[in-house]
């Protein structure tokens, strides 16, 4: 009869089934813990690519462990270009904060370093200097000569300065140096010491030049903004003109 032809044909299929199902079924874990291994290492550097912008992406990317050659490649461009990035992003910030002239900080250094200080709850002397008839420097030797006697300037304020303290250029001819932890009487001794530096130094073809200084403090536990020990700074600096320039003028607490 024909079910008794086919019935070992049946055993023999139901038997191949059984055998083949679980090797099957491990085949394809295996299979699947395969590409889970070779993809885990391209995942984690497209995680990483997504955020260059980030300070822990470095960190991250070396922590990749790629086993095998493409995705060592991959790592490798991606350090590379992150590592170009952030020079190229700390180059900026610098262009940013820096005056082209001088060297020194400008604007946007001045109010993040206050900001900073501010933050932290540190206290910190103020100097404003001015440059004494730049107005005549600039018409008698033209705008060449003027510049010149800005950058000479600002040698002599890294030279007079401590290390740490903040070098801005604010305008024109008006400088500022912030004295994180200094209090008022070692800013007025820097500041005298800078009034004499300028004054002793010859500035070819000038000859020379003098600085007014206006100096004052701020403290943290006062209720006193930062701008206003800054606007403090600027009345001794006119108080310092008035009295017939080359001198330094001390805000004391109070004024």
């Amino acid at each position: 009869p024909l079910a008794q032809t086919i019935a070992p044909l049946r055993q023999l299929i139901l038997n191949v089934i059984l055998i083949s199902v679980p090797l099957a079924l491990v085949g394809s874990l295996l299979l699947w813990w395969l590409a889970l291994t070779i993809t885990r290492p391209l995942w984690q550097l497209a995680a990483g690519a997504r955020a260059l912008d980030r300070a822990e992406t470095a960190e991250r990317l070396h922590r990749v462990k790629a086993w095998y050659f493409e995705a060592a490649e991959l790592k490798r461009a991606l350090l590379f270009g992150l590592n170009l990035l952030q020079e190229r992003i700390g180059r900026l910030n610098r262009d940013v904060q820096t005056d082209p002239l001088t060297g020194l900080g400008n604007r946007r250094s001045l109010e993040f370093s206050l900001s900073l200080l501010e933050a932290e709850g540190r206290d910190f002397s103020v100097i404003v200097m001015d440059v004494d008839h730049f107005k005549r420097i600039n018409d008698g030797f033209g705008h060449d000569v003027g510049d010149q006697v800005l950058r000479r300037l600002a040698e002599l304020m890294r030279r007079c300065c401590r290390e740490g303290d903040v070098l801005c250029r604010t305008g024109g001819e008006e400088f500022l140096i912030l004295l994180p932890g200094a209090p008022l009487e070692i800013a007025s001794t820097v500041a005298q010491r800078l009034r004499i530096c300028v004054q002793d130094s010859a500035i070819a073809p000038v000859g020379g030049v003098t600085v007014s200084l206006g100096v004052a403090q701020w403290q943290a536990s006062g209720a006193e903004q930062p701008a206003t020990t800054l606007s403090k700074a600027d009345r001794a600096l006119y108080a310092a003109k008035r009295a017939g320039r080359n001198q330094v003028s001390v805000s004391q607490a109070g004024d």
